[in-house]
């Protein structure tokens, strides 16, 4: 089987802490793992920014919802489908994720999930048992699968090395830096003409 495994934040939507910074007006919500690579710590930071300031699961949930999907990716996710079984594979947490799953067709995700306190409030995280991204590409190879994947960060480029074909999506000129090896695009039509003549049925 054919599996594209595809980030989201940055691939198919918007970042979306930051846009939650700028909606709410909490600016320090907008710091990322680029300037803390801590990820469980900087989810504490958020949850507790969150209850300071008196915002609630729902809360952020409508704030994320009124984010658009980026222009062609519900069209590239469609187009997609046609010869991979396409899987959201995000750092992101399903409980906003799941916001773009109309735009997006309903893509299967693979995402962390939040713990939510009685009051509505995110209390904590629950994260998924891998140590990267690649543990998902690996897990799928092992059983025979051809993965392609997708990103466009320093957290996926484990995962586009190890993946049978792998795109750095539009990246900032430090993950370029850091990823001479890897094949970076700009557009959604030069990963789905690369996957047509790679794919196998």
């Amino acid at each position: 089987m054919n599996i594209a495994c595809i980030d989201l934040e940055g691939v198919l939507v918007p970042e979306m802490w930051p846009h939650v910074a700028r909606c709410a007006g909490i600016p320090e919500l907008a710091v990322t793992t680029r300037e803390e690579p801590d990820y469980p710590r900087l989810m504490r930071r958020r949850i507790s920014l969150l209850r300071q300031h008196g915002l609630r699961l729902i809360d952020v949930q409508h704030i994320v919802a009124s984010l658009q999907v980026l222009d062609g990716a519900a069209d590239f996710v469609s187009a997609l489908r046609r010869d991979y079984r396409v899987l959201v594979v995000s750092d992101a947490f399903t409980e906003l994720a799941a916001q773009f799953g109309v735009p997006l067709g309903a893509p299967e995700l693979q995402c962390h999930r939040l713990s939510i306190a009685s009051d509505g409030f995110i209390d904590g995280c629950c994260f998924l048992p891998r140590r990267g991204k690649e543990d998902t590409v690996r897990l799928f190879q092992e059983a025979g699968h051809h993965i392609l994947a997708v990103g466009d960060a320093f957290n996926d480029l484990a995962m586009l090395r190890l993946a049978d074909i792998g795109f750095l999506f539009r990246p900032s000129q430090q993950t370029v830096n850091a990823a001479g090896d890897l094949r970076v695009v700009e557009d959604y039509d030069d990963i789905l003409r690369i996957a047509a003549a790679t794919s196998t049925h």
